[in-house]
């Protein structure tokens, strides 16, 4: 590394340091990003680990806000190697009284689903429908590529009718209690409720009730959540083709070790392997801000009031517990009887209430594994062949979990996990026809919260989303309030991670707003052309 020889040095390379890695490299920037693991993408992963020929998705299956906002186009990104599959049949609820309820990506054949559970609630569904479409895409969507402003100016353009405080009320409360107040019947609220709580993992949180729109109208026409073909690290792999084309360095294998410091800001980070990475303008931070600067940086280089920002920052206490499965043929759900199209379906949750996903929630903040877990089942392979033999599957399960356990913390996860498996697949096999008997296990990998943060040091807690998903970690206070967005008290230090705005998800949102704050210290003339500040942000 010739000394001075970048102007930028990114320290992460997932998707939003790739994305703002490639913006400023076709601006004329000279972008060196260094990774930790030996490939890039972070949560955009896909490997090979219950068995050969089988290959998973580790936390990013639902490729939505990409297509959303402008980074998959500025980006040439299809043709670079990113090409998409939208599942027709988005998500499913199945019941144990053998009924399930699909959300399809066409608004009729939803409301037609709902319907056969309650007409009013099938009215309910469609007048809503078109409400957050309108939310999304007048708000949100400009929202999420933009800085994010105070709260109250994201508020005002609502408050002048009592259309507008309603979107308000919505958006203040929690996924669940908007369930139970929007629609009658126990299984529209829980079909509902659970997956909107899917952004954040939970269903219990005040201020994430304004996740309905990004989930209810982002899963039907002319959006949805889409599957990357070959797998989610295409998507990375299209980014650094893009990055690399454009003049930028990658280094893979190469965690860092230490961002040095002086009286001008970074000048240089250090690798574990010894090796110095000089800054010649400026350091951009694709990691959580306590990792940054309490570990990374040192709390002892931090003024006061950076030291308090960042020690404030809180991580999730849940966590995700995964299963991936390598099966011998696809699963066949008893639910098919009431509706053939469960068997095509991305995803299927299983859940008897809203009341045990309270308690599922509840259990991790006592640091207990659900004790009645509420599954969360993924099959893309049903959609894109590459991912596993023909006639095969491989598919996974998911459900939250505490990072800290009650009785022996994180660590004892490696004692328990192999039983708690066990407990998911039990719970999971009384939905099903059969596929899930021992002999079509063809092979398993267990993900624990523990077992995320080893394999991708950039989820510390296991937290996928870099903090915890709460009103006071969101919109303008991502990461802190005390300096402007994707800034620090570092002149030439940036962020442009999940831990900014407009947080977690495949979106490259962080990472292409982090680029339009760094053009516009610079004065660098921005090649790709910015949104206006949007009225009202996503809350998620």
């Amino acid at each position: 590394m010739a000394d001075g020889s970048y102007d930028v040095v990114i320290v992460g390379g997932g998707h939003n340091g790739l994305t703002c890695g490639a913006y400023l490299a076709k601006a004329g920037k000279r972008v060196l990003i260094l990774e930790a693991r030996d490939v890039v993408g972070g949560g955009c992963a896909t490997k090979e680990v219950a068995a050969p020929g089988y290959r998973h998705n580790f936390h990013s299956n639902f490729h939505g806000i990409i297509h959303m906002g402008p980074v998959y186009t500025d980006l040439e990104l299809e043709r670079y190697g990113a090409r998409y599959i939208w599942p027709e049949n988005q998500f499913a609820h199945v019941f144990p009284d053998g009924r399930a309820l699909i959300c399809s990506r066409s608004l009729e054949r939803t409301v037609d689903n709902v319907a056969r559970f309650s007409k009013r609630d099938a009215e309910t569904f469609r007048e809503l429908a078109h409400v957050y479409r309108g939310v999304l895409e007048e708000g949100m969507i400009p929202a999420m590529f933009s800085p994010p402003g105070p709260p109250s100016r994201d508020l005002i353009p609502l408050e002048g009718s009592t259309e507008g405080l309603g979107l308000i009320r919505q958006f203040m409360t929690t996924p669940n209690h908007l369930a139970r107040e929007m629609f009658e019947t126990p299984e529209v609220q829980t079909w509902i409720g659970f997956w909107v709580a899917q952004l954040a993992g939970t269903g219990d949180v005040f201020g994430l009730g304004a996740n309905y729109p990004i989930m209810v109208a982002g899963s039907l026409e002319p959006y949805g959540w889409a599957i990357c073909r070959g797998g989610s690290n295409q998507l990375a792999q299209a980014m650094a083709r893009f990055f690399l084309d454009h003049g930028g360095e990658i280094r893979v294998a190469s965690p860092v070790a230490r961002i040095e410091v002086g009286a001008d800001g970074a000048g240089a980070v250090k690798l574990e392997s010894g090796e110095n990475a000089p800054v010649g303008e400026m350091l951009v931070s694709n990691l959580d801000p306590r990792h940054t600067f309490l570990e990374l940086v040192g709390e002892e280089n931090l003024d006061e009031t950076m030291a308090r920002a960042c020690s404030r920052w809180r991580y999730d206490v849940i966590s995700m517990f995964c299963v991936y499965l390598a099966l011998d043929a696809p699963v066949r759900w008893k639910a098919a009887e009431w509706d053939p199209a469960v068997q095509r379906t991305f995803a299927v949750s299983i859940c008897e209430s809203l009341e045990v996903l309270d308690d599922n929630a509840s259990d991790c903040r006592l640091g207990v594994p659900p004790r009645q877990p509420g599954l969360f089942t993924v099959h893309p392979s049903l959609f894109e062949p590459s991912l596993c033999p023909q006639g095969k599957e491989a598919c996974f399960i998911e459900q939250i979990a505490p990072y800290e356990l009650r009785e022996g913390g994180h660590e004892a996860w490696d004692e328990i996990k192999s039983g708690y498996a066990e407990t998911v697949l039990s719970r999971w096999r009384p939905y099903l026809a059969g596929g899930l008997d021992d002999a079509a296990i063809v092979g398993r990998y267990i993900s624990s919260p523990i077992d995320i943060e080893r394999v991708m040091p950039s989820m510390k807690h296991g937290d996928w989303n870099h903090g915890e998903m709460s009103q006071y970690q969101l919109g303008v206070f991502l990461p802190f309030h005390e300096y402007p967005p994707y800034r620090s008290a570092f002149a030439n230090v940036y962020m442009c991670g999940a831990s900014t705005h407009p947080g977690g998800s495949i979106g490259g949102a962080c990472g292409y707003n982090a680029a339009g704050a760094i053009a516009e210290d610079l004065g660098l003339e921005a090649w790709w052309k910015r949104p206006a500040p949007a009225a009202v942000h996503r809350g998620g």
